[in-house]
């Protein structure tokens, strides 16, 4: 019958990343134990399997299935040091890829070892540092494994001299295992570093003629374990070439893997990789059981040369995590009021799990640092900031009259309000709801309440823009924003750019951030808090690619688990479509359709907003109406546009019929506004290229030129931006798209689509092409092509004449300059977005599949003098050849352009 122990009785943490690495672990253990007891209260999620190797008591966990790299790691080792309080040491058992070199003979079966030398503990974050002009610059350190591990590792090596390892036994016990067998690995092959893999699974079809051919070793060993450095990054190494640059730039290293530099300094531990491939391109998993199998037995044996009764003289890895903490943060933050916390709690809530078990700062150890001055902490803020860092929500609008109240006294929000039950949800609320169905705005609704009701807590937020710049819809503008926020709101916790430390050189405003330095310093933020509280809104994810928000929530995850442990109040409510669908350990969940509160907001809007009496038929559409929505706040805003037009213009006895005819679906709807009528089809299809297709979202004014530069050119000459009221060019845009496009309530006002959604319905679910069979082909190259011709048709116009402008022009630095430029920017307000991108659209056209002429031929024959003059000053061959006349010279004497001939007769054009 198993024993139970007790979760005190463990000395020794294995921890491993994948399935079979944890069935090669299980193989190893001499006895096998059942579940030790667990701890009322406790929020561990770890699956744990336990047993004895050598006597020690070793308790074993495996990652998350689909979570691998270094925070999941070190999440999980930190909860397994929590739970497991008699821990003293880890091992970090498992498979790697290995990088054969000259001075290193590494072939797959092998096991790689962590051992200090030079500079480096054993392990390295090769993928983690600051960019420089020479790139990437690494800092911070990992620690050392513990000596007991180093001795032991020593002891070993000796014994293989003298041919005592018990090495081979283990390998044998493992052979007996089908799974586990060298014959399953099949050949080791070595392809040279610049031939890649062709296609396939397997090597089968790979050039023979590119492989490295090896002489068979002299030991006749099929085994030999190598001792030294470690990489471990944040991605797969699957490439020879930088294998070996990295390798180069390192001093030379054994093999790849990910999850060591999470684990290092979350647990006093000894890496052991198996090498199941070369980290090239013909990596697959055939070496992988066998591998992790050779790295299982070498564990064992080390396990077998120490000691038991030296591991219990040992000190727990809870007190040397705890003390080095002690360290960390005297060094980083001594006046801070969490270290006098420290100071005071560690001993007495070693035992208890409360907020002092932290795990030591990952990659933040650097044994010297000069602590940054304020001109350099200032520098770092300033280049978090980017442009419209709050641009997505300041254009969100705000929640309707009475609507959104329901949001606050909701199950789901009280329940991640309280406390009490953080163990429960981690701090994570998740509102979810199809597109249109109002979750921008009920998350501005709340934060602007977290604002203003949350005076003790620090209200983060941000919003993703799909429409802005890719710092806009990425998760490094996320990160950007989050922490220069936490920073400027707690200016004590600049202390962590410290960490950063190097020559004040490196530091200015345009400081290149990457997610992983910006992770690591949000993280060391929020570890350093004491006893304030973080709370952060995150809108739309679906609005940022995939694979970052997955990473993303990793992260949060990771930090939600250290927070849980160490005390810490740290919240996030999210909110996203329903796809992609993403999984959490743990959270709250709101979906908004179905919700009682959502659907009276609904129906007060209706009953405030639709105006069209209150008669027995006006009720019943209003009840018709709202059963119809399926709680999509955006096709009700549509519908109620809809009919309020027809109610104004006397047809009321059509209003049943028409609701009965729009589309449920929010698609369909698009579909049916934007055919409705064939009225102004040309000014619609250009509106919508213009607000798809421009380099930058337009202002209003430029949307409104932009447009009339392809539909009504002569509408511009006779533009007096006196009269045309920025009114008038609001109701303009609005009409131009139908209703389906409008202008940003914004210091910097932009013309926008209504919804996220309406570019969805013309791009991803190719609703151009159904409503435009002609625009099908193409469309996108079409589009830029014509867009070419706004700014070509805009450029053409005489602004020296319109504005009296003289031919002897002011310096660009006079106030005499500054003033023409306001004149010109105020009459034309489009001709500096249409000379900067017209070569812009020009070259997406071609890219298109739309063949171009020479830049000067198109300004030339438009007749565009100061376009024509800047193109010859900058060098363009003024006798190309190409056009429908055949040179620049000649189109331009064609359409009568008198300036631009002579421009081009001075410089040689025949």
């Amino acid at each position: 019958m198993p024993r139970r122990l007790r979760r005190a009785d463990y000395t020794v943490g294995w921890v491993c990343a994948l399935s079979v690495e944890l069935a090669a672990a299980e193989a190893m253990l001499d006895e096998k134990h059942e579940d030790a007891i667990r701890e009322v209260g406790d929020n561990d999620e770890n699956v744990y399997c336990m047993g004895s190797v050598a006597g020690h008591n070793v308790v074993i966990v495996c990652l998350p299935a689909g979570h691998i790299g270094n925070n999941p790691a070190a999440t999980v080792a930190t909860q397994m040091r929590a739970a497991f309080k008699g821990i003293r040491f880890g091992l970090m058992v498992g498979i790697g890829g290995g990088v054969p070199s000259a001075e290193a003979d590494i072939r797959l079966g092998d096991v790689v070892v962590s051992q200090p030398q030079w500079s480096s503990g054993g392990v390295v974050q090769y993928d983690f540092g600051r960019t420089t002009p020479n790139g990437l610059e690494r800092i911070g350190s990992l620690n050392s494994p513990p000596q007991i591990l180093l001795s032991a590792v020593s002891t070993i090596r000796a014994n293989a001299m003298i041919g005592k390892s018990t090495l081979p036994d283990h390998l044998s016990t493992l052979e007996r295992i089908s799974i586990f067998q060298r014959r399953r690995a099949g050949p080791d092959l070595l392809f040279k570093a610049s031939y890649n893999h062709e296609h396939g699974t397997t090597c089968d079809q790979c050039s023979v003629e590119n492989r490295q051919l090896r002489p068979k070793r002299e030991s006749g060993a099929e085994v030999t374990v190598h001792y030294g450095t470690i990489a471990s990054g944040n991605q797969v190494m699957k490439d020879a070439a930088e294998r070996d640059r990295v390798s180069a730039e390192l001093g030379g290293v054994l093999c790849f893997e990910m999850e060591a530099a999470g684990l290092i300094n979350s647990f006093p531990c000894l890496v052991i990789r198996g090498i199941s491939d070369y980290a090239d391109t013909h990596k697959n998993g055939k070496w992988q059981a066998h591998t992790a199998g050779t790295a299982a037995a070498y564990a064992k044996e080390l396990l077998s040369v120490i000691p038991a009764a030296e591991v219990m003289n040992t000190r727990r890895a809870e007190d040397a995590m705890n003390s080095a903490r002690k360290r960390y943060l005297k060094l980083s933050f001594p006046d801070h009021p969490s270290h006098k916390r420290t100071k005071a709690g560690i001993s007495s809530s070693a035992d208890s799990g409360s907020a002092e078990q932290r795990t030591v700062p990952i990659y933040f150890q650097e044994s010297s640092r000069i602590p940054l001055n304020d001109e350099q902490k200032q520098c770092l803020l300033d280049s978090l900031r980017f442009d419209q860092i709050d641009a997505r929500q300041m254009t969100i609008n705000t929640a309707h009259a009475k609507t959104c109240r329901w949001f606050l006294s909701c199950e789901q929000y009280l329940s991640w309000l309280d406390t009490s039950k953080q163990g429960e949800h981690h701090g994570f609320l998740w509102i979810k709801g199809m597109p249109g169905t109002g979750k921008s705005t009920l998350m501005k609704y709340a934060l602007v309440n977290a604002r203003k009701a949350m005076k003790d807590h620090i209200v983060l937020s941000f919003f993703f823009n799909a429409r802005g710049k890719d710092v806009e819809k990425s998760t490094i503008g996320t990160y950007r924003s989050l922490l220069l926020q936490l920073l400027e709101r707690l200016p004590a916790l600049q202390s962590v750019f410290d960490s950063l430390s190097a020559s004040t050189s490196s530091f200015s405003a345009d400081h290149k951030w990457n997610v992983e330095s910006l992770k690591t310093l949000l993280e060391q933020a929020i570890r350093a808090l004491g006893n304030s509280s973080v709370v952060c809104f995150i809108d739309a994810l679906d609005e940022c690619e995939e694979e970052q928000v997955r990473d993303m929530m990793q992260f949060f995850e990771h930090i939600s688990d250290l927070a849980l442990s160490n005390g810490l109040r740290f919240q996030v409510c999210f909110s996203s479509r329903h796809y992609p669908h993403i999984t959490i350990r743990n959270g709250l969940e709101l979906v908004l359709e179905g919700q009682e509160g959502h659907s009276q907001d609904i129906t007060d809007y209706v009953e405030t907003e639709l105006k069209i009496g209150k008669t027995k038929v006006a009720q019943q559409i209003r009840v018709e109406l709202q059963e119809k929505s399926s709680g999509i706040f955006l096709w009700v805003v549509l519908v109620v546009g809809i009919l309020n037009k027809r109610f104004d213009r006397g047809q009321v006895h059509t209003l049943r019929r028409t609701l009965r005819e729009i589309p449920r679906n929010l698609h369909e709807l698009f579909r049916d506004i934007l055919t409705r009528d064939a009225h102004n089809k040309d000014g619609l299809v250009l509106c919508i290229q213009w607000i798809l297709f421009a380099k930058q979202p337009l202002s209003p004014e430029q949307l409104y030129h932009a447009i009339l530069s392809g539909v009504d050119l002569e509408e511009v000459t006779e533009w007096d931006p006196e009269e045309t009221t920025k009114d008038l060019v609001k109701r303009f845009i609005l009409y131009s798209c139908k209703g389906l496009a409008e202008v940003t309530v914004s210091k910097e006002p932009k013309a926008k689509f209504i919804h996220e959604s309406v570019r969805d319905f013309l791009l991803k679910e190719n609703g151009l092409g159904e409503i435009w069979p002609e625009l099908r082909r193409n469309f996108e190259g079409q589009s830029h092509e014509r867009l070419k011709q706004c700014c070509l048709n805009y450029i053409s116009l005489d602004v020296l004449t319109a504005l009296k402008i003289p031919n002897d022009l002011p310096k660009a630095s006079s106030q005499q300059a500054a003033s023409l430029r306001k004149s010109v920017t105020q009459m034309f307000p489009f001709l500096e977005y249409a000379v900067c991108n017209v070569l812009y659209h020009a070259e997406r056209a071609e890219g298109g599949g739309i063949s171009q002429v020479a830049p000067l031929y198109i300004v030339a024959e438009k007749g565009a003098s100061l376009m024509t003059q800047m193109l010859l000053d900058k060098g363009a061959d003024v006798n190309a050849q190409g056009g429908h006349y055949g040179n620049a010279l000649q189109a331009a004497s064609v359409g009568g352009h008198k300036e631009v001939v002579t421009l081009l007769l001075d410089k040689g054009a025949d």
